[in-house]
């Protein structure tokens, strides 16, 4: 005869399986499997999204930053922003292309994490700094280095990408091969990425953080540790004027005064509802500070513009 005890530790086992089996759903009063078997032509994430999540409606944000772009006169911008949950997006002058500056680090850091995913290197693997990588426009790694220097792979990924590190790009850039760059192209289909003159548009920069965000290139422990790291961007002059504080933004951005170009791109993680936002502009003042001014101004404006969306949908 079965005892009590038995039948009691038998339930609670097969609560707790039920649980994990629908922890992510938005309602546990069924199995997972079975609903999304039973909607076998609905993407199996609807199980995990609620309706009020799968943001399609975008019309009147589109409207707004329509007329903002076409409004300024002082400066060229391009603006790309999607709902990851469910892809509906919004182009604003998607055929404008802009010098890439920092923007470039990142998809570098992507080859390189795709190396130490292969076993071709490890992150405390170390590489030399050269004479030659030596550059004093973006970051401190310059200063307090001398040449000869040994660094860990991590320790350049963080610096490249935290502090936007020229230097530490440098380094890592030169001990990667065309073949290893263009496969990051071939793989995430980035064609039109980069042209001769190092421009890209918003649109196509956007797909290189919905990679990361997929974990399509990287798997996920490397992905994430990447967008871990892009979380902790200390800079707050661009696109994170408009979040509020403890909201998770993974971005980069960058900047090149003499051209008048300031560009950032991330994804911003609003609760059950995240987003990816690229915005790039192209000041046409004369004096450097104004068009940076202005540029920072633009930057919050739409920034807080689509939060308030994501926000109040």
């Amino acid at each position: 005869m079965i005892s009590l005890s038995v039948v009691v530790v038998a339930l609670l086992v097969v609560n707790i399986l039920q649980f994990m089996e629908c922890r992510v759903a938005t309602s546990c009063k069924y199995n997972t499997k079975d609903e999304i078997a039973k909607y076998p032509l609905i993407d199996p994430a609807r199980e995990y999204i609620a309706q009020e999540d799968a943001v399609t409606n975008l019309q009147s944000l589109r409207d707004y930053l329509w007329k903002v772009a076409g409004e300024e006169k002082d400066v060229d911008v391009s603006i790309y922003y999607e709902f990851l949950n469910t892809g509906a997006n919004i182009s604003i002058n998607p055929d404008m292309r802009y010098y890439s500056a920092s923007l470039a680090k990142l998809p570098v850091a992507m080859v390189v994490m795709k190396k130490v995913e292969a076993g071709e290197w490890l992150m405390d693997n170390e590489l030399v700094l050269l004479q030659e990588d030596l550059d004093a426009d973006s970051g401190e790694l310059y200063r307090h280095a001398p040449v000869g220097t040994r660094f860990t792979i991590e320790e350049l990924v963080k610096a490249a990408l935290e502090e936007s590190d020229n230097t530490a790009h440098k380094i890592l850039l030169r001990n990667l091969t065309l073949d290893e760059i263009n496969g990051l192209i071939d793989s995430v289909g980035l064609y039109d990425l980069f042209d001769d003159n190092q421009e890209v548009t918003a649109k196509e920069y956007s797909r290189i953080l919905r990679a990361l965000y997929t974990a399509s290139y990287l798997r996920r422990e490397f992905s994430q540790q990447l967008l871990e790291w892009l979380t902790q961007v200390e800079f707050q002059g661009f696109l994170a004027q408009g979040i509020p504080e403890g909201v998770p933004f993974a971005r980069k951005y960058g900047q090149h005064v003499v051209r008048y170009i300031y560009v950032e791109s991330g994804i911003v993680y609003y609760p059950k509802r995240p987003y990816t936002l690229t915005v790039m502009i192209k000041g046409k003042l004369t004096d450097a500070a104004e068009n940076a001014k202005k540029a920072r101004e633009l930057m919050a404006e739409i920034s807080r513009e689509a939060y308030n969306y994501a926000q109040g949908i």
